[in-house]
């Protein structure tokens, strides 16, 4: 009787372990589907005229006296927060993701961002940099001079520092310190940053990026952690150049909707085991943090949704690349009322 109650449990806990390395085996063999998205009808509301207006009211607004929304201490989402779980952030996303992290941001810098030589990029949430130094490792290879008088070819923002100064020491490391610069900044006011060293020491407040100065905008998991994604998607058209080679990348979760057997299991993965995995890389320290990502992850809008979100900011999506059975996607847009050569 016994025997066979253990033999019974054994049976259920190899089940249980069959379900997480059946994902994984499904998501390396699988192949990313690409959505192509048609050309919007003409809107004055994201016209070039409308957002050179709107680029002159943000430069000449007064900033709020209210703080914003992501530097809030101790919101989820915000800066503080990803300051608590820094320490494990690199390790913990490549548990989470089955080691295919890296392959989703290589493939939103070599098929959607398509740069270069010349081009001034940014980066939003670089978090610790891993696309930031990808951009930067691109553009050494294409030829961009590392000791230019003009400055860093790739700016990351982000809002924690503690993410920062670990970003900042793999920039040294990999001797990109004259084309990647990191800085504290807002993606929802990018009026202002604050640039940070390795130690964590930041600079006093200088001028962030100006209006239509940059030809590539990067943003990777991070656009759903921003308080106010219109104001984020906003400054993104205010910064990027009207080029037809102008492009923003986003790559972003999402609750897989369950139509195939594979995707119901990448959802459970989702929902079940990365919270799971974030409790236990912080020994228990991180478990309301990695709680809210999950949360953060079924409350993101679905992809047509989004891709909607960004084209009425003058953000066209040309297309959406999902991955994983549907739990991330790649969202390749450029701006708006740009003529696009045949």
């Amino acid at each position: 009787m016994a025997s066979g109650l253990m033999v019974g449990c054994c049976k259920i806990s190899f089940a249980i372990a069959l379900v997480p390395i059946a994902v994984i085996i499904a998501a390396l063999v699988e192949k990313p589907t690409i959505r192509e998205l048609p050309v919007l009808p003409h809107d004055t509301s994201t016209s070039p005229e409308r957002v050179a207006d709107q680029a002159k009211s943000a430069e000449t607004a007064k900033p709020e006296t209210k703080q914003p929304a992501s530097q809030a201490g101790g919101q989820f989402g915000s800066g503080s927060m990803f300051d608590r779980i820094a320490f494990v952030y690199d390790s913990t996303n490549k548990w989470m993701s089955l080691g295919l992290d890296q392959f989703w941001r290589k493939t939103l810098i070599e098929d959607c961002m398509q740069l270069e030589r010349a081009d001034a990029v940014l980066d939003l949430a670089t978090g610790t940099a891993d696309v930031s130094l990808l951009a930067g490792n691109r553009l050494r290879d294409l030829g961009r001079d590392i000791d230019a008088p003009d400055g860093q070819a790739v700016l990351g923002v982000d809002p924690s520092s503690e993410m920062l100064r670990r970003g900042v020491a793999k920039v040294e490391n990999q001797g990109l310190k004259g084309v990647v610069r990191l800085v504290k900044g807002d993606a929802q006011d990018l009026s202002e940053v604050r640039g940070i060293d390795a130690e964590g020491k930041l600079e006093s407040l200088t001028l962030g990026v100006e209006s239509q100065s940059v030809d590539k905008i990067s943003m990777a998991f991070g656009i759903r952690n921003v308080p106010d994604r219109t104001l984020a998607l906003r400054e993104m058209r205010r910064v990027l150049r009207s080029k037809e080679s102008s492009r923003v990348c986003i790559l972003e979760f999402s609750l897989p909707d369950g139509s195939s057997f594979l995707s119901r299991l990448a959802n459970k993965f989702v929902t079940h085991v990365v919270p799971a995995i974030g409790k236990m890389a912080t020994i228990g320290s991180g478990a309301e943090e990695y709680q809210y990502l999950e949360r953060s992850i079924l409350e993101f809008p679905q992809p047509l949704d989004f891709a909607a979100a960004m084209a009425r900011e003058g953000l066209h999506v040309r297309t959406i690349t999902s991955f994983a059975y549907g739990a991330v996607h790649l969202y390749a847009a450029m701006p708006a009322h740009v003529p696009v050569s045949s």
